[in-house]
């Protein structure tokens, strides 16, 4: 069984530069980023960046996950500790993530061979 989920962030005031330092640094270790999923049991994960007319930049978070996987804290991965830091220094707790409902969910029929066979 996989979990799908996106989920709305918001970036705090004054750290847009840094979130997007974030994603720069994901995207350069790309490489590394993308072998941290195998233990997460994560099969897609992509952020979207909406700037919005409140004046607030927000991420969305999409993704497919396995069951069982490992959680990115207990990860003693370079990629994932920075991540964290990043996370923590970008965003905002004092708003309430919006987790999106799911209303279908369609998957190539090779990419859901390739996910029930994990």
């Amino acid at each position: 069984m996989t979990k799908t989920e996106l989920t709305r962030f918001r970036i705090k005031k004054g750290k847009e530069a840094k979130a997007q330092e974030w994603m720069d640094f994901l995207n350069e270790h790309h490489q590394d980023t993308v072998a941290t999923m195998v233990g997460e049991r994560m099969y897609i994960e992509t952020v979207f960046k909406e700037e919005c007319a409140d004046g607030y930049t927000y991420f969305y978070w999409y993704s497919m996950q396995g069951e069982g996987g490992n959680a990115v804290e207990d990860s003693d991965s370079y990629i994932d500790q920075k991540h964290l830091e990043y996370w923590d220094e970008c965003i905002d707790t004092a708003y309430r993530p919006v987790d999106m409902k799911v209303m279908e969910k369609l998957v190539a029929p090779k990419i859901k061979c390739i996910i029930d066979a994990d």
